[in-house]
């Protein structure tokens, strides 16, 4: 994948993955549980800062043996890493960074945008603070404030390869507003390039960003930017717009046929020109394959509806490309526990996505309001990827997998084991 975007959904939980040595409502423990021949990690308190909101997990490059997942806390706004050796023991560090103290951010409030460079181990944290919108970079023990606009709550996030740049850049939406392609250090008296994203073909068009994503130009240079728009139309920018510019034409569009809330996204499949789109209207979830080549974006095959979608994440394992759908509001065992269901993804071909799920995952001990699948996401571990789950109170890696008719996903990971 060119770059890894999340988008927390809105749960309410009172315990979670940053919790407090002083929380003792948390019932947090280590083991190793098998459920249909799936080996699974779950972690044990960590001593860091107290949250009452939830966890993100998003996977950072990670050199060497073992992975590495970011976690937020929300409700007290904290910044932490994960981090699992090559047998799968994690561990945190002995405390997390206080976004408040250091950035004036009081709380994580509902849909940050959590990007993962897929060359480094740096990502990018864009999030509401009392000053406007923050966007922070780095790593732990570098996390540092990148840019800060004045602007409402992000809307959307993504990684660009901007023109006469050699690194990615983060990109931020707040409605029809696109910031923050180019120039992290500006000079005294200059104000940071605002795209405001048009559309003359279409009367009173006023943007209002869902989901952002990008796709590398055929020079392999740039990245081309997606637009996903509330009205469901799914847009293609090129990046040169985005240098400075004060509106945007795209090159063209395609309706999605799915007006998508917030927490939609755009996931770059490996070694194409293919997208998917996941997105959600209430209870009804959409996950498509795009191939955006061209300068409109073309479906490739059908849409695949999950009930109860909020987020998505692309694994690769054996070769095959996987969607990783997070339901947490499923019913599991008669309560709302919430699980996680994954679809094969076409990398080629005039098939898009699978209307059937190869495997449904969920916790062997579900609970009511468990929300497993809150967030999903593929780590690079040993050398592999792993699918990561986060539910309210645990985060669960899955070493070894089976699709539903006993194959595998990917085999023991671990080493050591």
């Amino acid at each position: 994948m060119r770059t890894s975007m999340m988008m927390l959904p809105m749960l309410p939980m009172t315990c979670l993955a940053l919790a407090a040595s002083t929380l003792g409502a948390c019932k947090w423990t280590e083991f190793d549980d098998i459920q249909n021949e799936a080996w699974v990690n779950s972690t044990e308190k960590p001593n860091v800062k107290s949250s009452d909101y939830g966890v993100a997990v998003q996977r950072g490059a990670r050199s060497g043996d073992g992975g590495r997942l970011v976690v937020l806390g929300a409700g007290e706004a904290t910044y932490s890493e994960l981090v699992y050796n090559a047998k799968g023991e994690s561990s945190f560090p002995a405390t997390a960074v206080g976004l408040k103290e250091l950035y004036g951010i009081p709380n994580i409030a509902p849909q940050p945008v959590l990007l993962a460079d897929p060359s480094t181990d740096d990502i990018s944290l864009i999030v509401g603070s009392d000053n406007g919108v923050a966007m922070l970079t780095g790593a732990m023990g570098t996390l540092k404030l990148y840019q800060l606009f004045n602007q409402g709550a992000p809307d959307a996030g993504t990684y660009m390869l901007a023109p006469t740049h050699s690194e990615l850049l983060p990109l931020v939406a707040v409605g029809e507003n696109v910031l923050g392609a180019l120039l992290p250090a500006l000079p005294t008296g200059v104000t940071q390039p605002i795209c405001k994203l048009v559309d003359s073909a279409t009367a009173g068009f006023k943007a209002q960003v869902r989901a952002l994503g990008v796709v590398r130009t055929g020079a392999g240079t740039t990245d081309d930017v997606l637009v996903w728009d509330a009205g469901g139309k799914l847009y293609k920018y090129p990046s040169s717009v985005f240098n400075g510019c004060a509106t945007a034409e795209p090159k063209g569009s395609v309706d999605t046929t799915f007006k998508p809330d917030q927490g939609a996204q755009i996931l770059a499949i490996e070694g194409t020109t293919r997208v998917l789109l996941q997105g959600h209207t209430g209870d009804a979830g959409f996950l498509r394959v795009y191939d955006a080549a061209g300068n409109s974006p073309v479906a490739v095959g059908e849409a695949t509806m999950v009930p109860k979608l909020r987020t998505a994440a692309l694994l690769v394992a054996g070769g095959t490309t996987f969607a990783v759908a997070g339901i947490p509001n499923a019913i599991v065992s008669g309560v709302t526990a919430g699980q996680v269901e994954l679809f094969k993804v076409a990398t080629s071909g005039a098939t898009g996505i699978d209307s059937t799920p190869s495997a449904t995952l969920n916790d062997a001990q579900p609970e009511n309001n468990q929300t497993f699948g809150r967030s999903v996401a593929a780590m690079p571990y040993n050398g592999k990827q792993v699918l990561a789950v986060a539910a309210n109170n645990e985060i669960f890696v899955y070493f070894r997998a089976n699709l539903s008719d006993g194959t595998a996903l990917y085999d023991e990971t671990r080493q050591g084991r």
